[in-house]
């Protein structure tokens, strides 16, 4: 059964009227989810879920996009084989998309809570190679959920199974569940939430700023520290979002962690100029009710996720002052 949800988002903070086109098409959106569904005799075949008795793949559970009956071919033969183990209970929450942090932290963690509400004994089946991404396994045990885990040499044979789905399609956000994420791993801290914080890109492998001495010594007079997430475990980073006010960051995962930021944040996106489809962020905010502000910036690429950047440094000057004075 398909759920149609509705969101209306507030426009940018510091939103200059040349830009409204950029935001536009997020302002108010309708999209459509599935619910979970309770498997008897599933298999689990690599990243896929089959239903012997219905002969049956849920592809669209398990991938951003159905797979096709080639592809299924493909996965039969790869897996054929392979041993099988026998799992009494458990739970799917994962796509192709799932390795990275952010759609670790904002797609799988509420597929996870569905999951939970259906059984909270049902523990989250996992590929080993998700087992060396450290968040995955801190967030887990942060969480006291149960996982376990197969290596790519084995098939399972579930005798049931929780398989959830995907709780609102990329860029939206299932806005109760996110919230929820929130509410389960943030921390109370102990210090005032007075830290202004600049999560910097120059570790990163790609989408690194350029002009990137020039942006931190702005910042710094401005009493940002510079931080880079790489450096940080994952428990490290909520709790430097728990006393954060500000926050600001590049086009990039760092900025999911606006999750754990306390009542009363910001945050400011450092876009790239033109780009109207990259909305995360934005959607993220608008969800979590955090104030957003934003600089469009030229990027090496039309496409956001390839680019570089030359951050404009008047416009982060405005607005930051604009954050901190709002």
């Amino acid at each position: 059964m398909l759920q149609e949800i509705s969101v209306k988002r507030p426009l940018p903070n510091n939103l200059k009227k040349e830009h409204l086109p950029l935001f536009q098409d997020s302002l108010e959106e309708t999209f459509t989810r599935l619910h979970p569904v309770y498997l008897k005799n599933a298999w689990v075949i690599q990243d896929t879920i089959f239903s012997p008795g219905e002969l049956k793949f849920y592809s669209s559970r398990t991938h951003i996009e159905a797979l096709g009956p080639l592809q299924f071919a493909k996965r039969a033969v790869y897996c054929a084989p392979k041993s099988w183990r026998r799992v009494d209970k458990g739970m799917w929450v994962l796509d192709e998309w799932s390795h990275n942090y952010f759609h670790w932290i904002t797609d799988c963690l509420p597929r996870i809570w569905e999951g939970l509400e259906k059984d909270t004994d049902f523990p989250v089946i996992l590929p080993s190679s998700m087992m060396s991404l450290p968040y995955v396994v801190d967030s887990l045990n942060l969480l006291g959920v149960k996982y376990i885990s197969f290596s790519p040499r084995e098939n399972l044979r579930v005798d049931t199974l929780i398989l959830t789905a995907r709780t609102a399609p990329y860029p939206q956000f299932n806005i109760p569940l996110v919230k929820k994420t929130r509410e389960k791993l943030s921390l109370t801290s102990g210090n005032p939430t007075t830290r202004k914080v600049y999560i910097s890109r120059s570790k990163a492998p790609k989408r690194k700023v350029s002009n990137e001495p020039d942006v931190e010594r702005l910042l710094i007079l401005r009493g940002f520290e510079i931080i880079h997430a790489e450096d940080l475990s994952f428990k490290q980073q909520i709790q430097l979002m728990a006393e954060t006010r500000l926050l600001v960051s590049l086009h990039g995962a760092a900025l999911t962690n606006m999750i754990f930021l306390p009542e009363g944040a910001r945050v400011l996106e450092l876009r790239n100029e033109g780009d109207s489809i990259s909305q995360c962020y934005f959607n993220l905010a608008s969800a979590l009710d955090i104030p957003y502000f934003y600089t469009l910036n030229k990027g090496s690429e039309k496409a956001t996720i390839l680019a570089d950047f030359e951050i404009d440094l008047q416009a982060l000057e405005q607005a930051l002052e604009a954050m901190e004075a709002n």
